[in-house]
């Protein structure tokens, strides 16, 4: 692994960005930014999308006909770290310790979804593109639960494609056409 790979890893650890807590709000956005941020700095356009409740971040490459089209989900919201006497080193600031990193979110799911991230700004260095269009959306109110700003998803058969639509207090507009007629089968 690159050291500049665990130095963004760490990076985004020390967001505390708990989203079931509203005095952690400004952390909230302030993470969706360093994300869209990155996304932006590995050549992927992104945008930080307001909605009712936390942000979430739209990201995708340049699009090419003919290419399947991957939908990357994530999220950079976490759970809240309490009770607190049970840490043994403060929750946002990541501790490398026998090989394993230990801070709020460093399973589940801040490391998954920069994983997908460093695939891809890997795959675009050696490759200077992605071999598929791709999507990312990364939202902050997973830990949440059902919330009535989530995104509603419905499955529509207009051209065999499956479409995302953010509803969320209609402030944003994506509509992602993923057309897996495209996509090879087997």
């Amino acid at each position: 692994m690159r050291e500049n790979y665990l130095e963004d890893y760490f990076s985004f650890l020390r967001f505390p960005s708990v989203s079931t807590d509203n005095q952690f709000a400004s952390n909230v956005r302030e993470c969706a930014q360093w994300v869209s941020q990155k996304l932006a700095a590995i050549g992927l356009e992104s945008k930080v999308l307001p909605t009712a409740g936390h942000p979430i971040i739209w990201a995708r490459n340049k699009h090419q006909a003919g290419r399947c089209t991957v939908l990357i989900y994530g999220h950079y919201d976490v759970q809240p770290p309490d009770p607190l006497d049970l840490w043994d080193s403060p929750p946002f600031e990541p501790v490398l310790k026998d090989g394993y990193v230990f801070a709020r979110g460093a399973t589940d799911n801040k490391g998954q979804i920069l994983s997908h991230i460093l695939g891809i700004q890997e795959t675009m260095e050696q490759n200077r593109e992605l071999p598929v269009n791709v999507h990312l959306v990364i939202e902050g109110e997973e830990e949440i639960g059902f919330s009535k700003s989530k995104p509603r998803c419905a499955e529509e058969r207009r051209g065999g494609c499956f479409r995302y639509r953010n509803d969320r207090a209609r402030r944003s507009n994506i509509d992602l056409r993923l057309a897996w007629s495209d996509c090879p089968r087997g």
